[in-house]
This record gives structure tokens, C-alpha cells and sequence, in this order.
């Protein structure tokens, strides 16, 4: 593990817990810790829970989250009631006074939030939420079948945006060096400079704003369309946005004229290359080069749009 990724960490989680408060003993300044009011959140959210599943949901010591219920109904926050399918279990719901507690501090920690974002643009904002939820979805490891993502046409400033993933991913991924920025760069270029709506088209999926892939069709010659930069973001990969976008892409050629559609890759874009294969691709030529700092081996691959049916893969 590197130790620079770990301090990084540490130095966030520090910042963070400063800056909202997390390190005072008492939940902004009320009579209850973090903890409690943690506690208090599930009960509302899930009125008639029972121990078990707060302990399951929060992660918390059963003897510990014992000695809070305890507190709770001291303090006449809480109610339990048997349930009516196991007589063991108990139910776990807030009174109106630990519904009024629970009000008030969500009041207060919403106010907090507000004061501490009041001074960013609507762009910080964005930044800063699509990165919250960035952290979450790595940390938590979520299922990504259920994401839900959505595809749109690229609008001012997805240009910019494809070109710089790209020359980030590429150098990640595979050792390519800035000269793979500028063959991209020349590419998108041309097809702004280019384009026309009836046989060019750019997609972006994004998820909550975040733009998570690409894809586009660019004319290559009178009935053949080239597919080029279909990318998608590592923590998205295995999640259907490859397949939806290259099957946007196939359509598209289909309803305008095209006949064909070729693509250049490379021999070790596994990924890619399964994808394409499983949509009807056919490996055309083969060549070797030495470009963007690398030995590389590059295929072209070509589809009959006639064959193709969006069912197929």
C-alpha cells in the first residue's frame, strides 16, 4: 500500500471531522453524541426496528447501542413494542418527544451545512457533491448493476472533458505519454469543426451529473461511419454503459444512411475488444506501430450495420 495514498486519506478524514464538528464530544452543541444522533436518524427512518437490524445497519456493539436505548427511553425518546411475529423481538420506535429531538438537530445540522457552502459558486457545489458521492460509491463497493446511469448528446464543454480522460486514462492504464493527448486532441477537433448532425453524433453518460463514458460516430467516407472514443470510467466498467453506448452508436449509423462502421483499437484493450466482438465486429487488419511512447499492436475492426440487431448482445 502506498503511504502517501494512506496520509492523503488521514489528512482528509481530519480535515473533515474538524470542519463539521465530528470531534466535539456533544452533536452540535445539543445534549446528545454523534452516535445518538445516528441512532435517532435510523429510529425515524425505520419506525418499528428492531435492535438486531440498527445493529446491522450501523455497525455498532450490541451492548453499546444497548446502553443508548437505555438512555433513550430515560429520556422518553423511544417506545418499544413486541412484535406480533416473535414475541423476542422488540420494536423500536421514537415518541413525539424524541421525533421533536430528532427535528431539531436535523434543523441545526442543516443550517451548518448551509453556512459552511454558502460562499460557493453552483460549480464548487457540484464539484463538491459529485465528489462526496465518488468516495461513497468506491468505499461502499456498491453493486453496480444498480446504478442507475442515463445517456445524453454532448453539449459545451463535453469536448474538453472526453479529451482529458482520455489522455488521464490512457497514461494510467497503459504508459501513453502527452503525444496521445494531441492525437485525440486533433480528432475532436476535427469533428467539431465538422460536424453535422446527420452523420455525426457524440454521447456522454453520466450518472447524478458525473459524466461516467463516451462514445461518438464521425463520417468516414459516404456510407462508412468510424466509432471513436468510447471510453468508460474505471469504477463503472461491468456496469452496461459500455454495451448501451456502442449500441446508441450502431443505431444511429443504421437510421442515417451508413452501411458500415470500422473502428481502430488495440491489441490489449481486452474489454473493448470482447465488446466489439460481441456486437458483430469483425478483426479487419492488423499493424504495428510505435506512437504515444509505446510498442503498440493496432486492429481495425468493421461491422455491416445491416446485420446488426441491438437484441444480439
Amino acid at each position: 500500500m502506498n503511504q502517501n495514498f494512506i496520509q492523503k486519506i488521514r489528512s482528509f478524514n481530519r480535515f473533515y471531522t474538524r470542519t463539521i464538528g465530528l470531534i466535539t464530544k456533544k452533536f452540535l452543541d445539543s445534549d446528545y453524541s454523534l452516535v445518538q444522533a445516528r441512532i435517532l436518524f435510523e429510529l425515524n427512518k425505520t419506525p418499528g426496528i428492531c435492535a438486531k437490524d440498527l445493529v446491522n445497519r450501523t455497525g455498532l456493539d450490541s451492548t453499546y447501542l444497548s446502553k443508548i436505548i437505555k438512555k433513550f427511553e430515560k429520556d422518553c425518546l423511544l417506545t418499544k413494542k413486541s412484535s406480533s411475529k416473535d414475541s423476542r423481538k422488540q420494536k423500536l420506535s421514537l415518541t413525539q418527544e424524541g421525533q421533536n429531538v430528532y427535528s431539531s438537530l436535523q434543523k441545526i445540522s442543516n443550517k451548518q451545512i448551509s453556512f459552511l457552502i454558502q460562499n460557493l459558486s453552483k460549480e464548487q457545489k457540484r464539484i463538491l457533491v459529485n465528489s462526496m458521492e465518488t468516495i461513497e460509491k468506491i468505499l461502499t463497493c456498491m453493486d453496480k448493476k444498480s446504478n442507475f446511469y442515463s445517456i445524453r448528446s454532448h453539449r459545451p464543454g463535453d469536448i474538453g472533458f472526453v479529451l482529458h480522460r482520455h489522455g488521464v486514462l490512457y497514461a494510467q492504464e497503459y504508459g501513453f505519454n502527452v503525444e496521445f493527448d494531441g492525437y485525440v486532441a486533433k480528432g475532436l477537433a476535427k469533428f467539431v469543426e465538422n460536424y453535422n448532425p446527420a452523420k455525426d453524433h457524440m454521447w456522454i453518460a453520466e450518472i447524478s451529473g458525473t459524466i461516467i463514458g463516451s462514445v461518438a460516430i464521425v463520417q468516414w467516407e459516404e456510407e462508412i461511419a468510424q466509432l471513436r472514443w468510447l471510453v468508460v470510467e474505471p469504477t463503472e466498467r461491468g456496469n452496461g454503459v459500455g454495451k448501451k453506448l456502442l449500441n446508441e452508436a450502431v443505431l444511429f449509423a443504421k437510421q442515417n444512411g451508413y452501411k458500415k462502421i470500422i473502428l481502430w483499437t488495440i491489441d490489449f484493450l481486452n474489454a473493448a475488444r470482447k465488446l466489439y466482438s460481441n456486437a458483430g465486429f469483425e478483426l479487419i487488419e492488423i499493424k504495428e506501430s510505435k506512437v504515444w511512447g509505446k510498442a503498440i499492436v493496432e486492429e481495425r475492426w468493421e461491422l455491416l450495420v445491416s446485420s446488426y440487431e441491438a437484441s444480439c448482445f
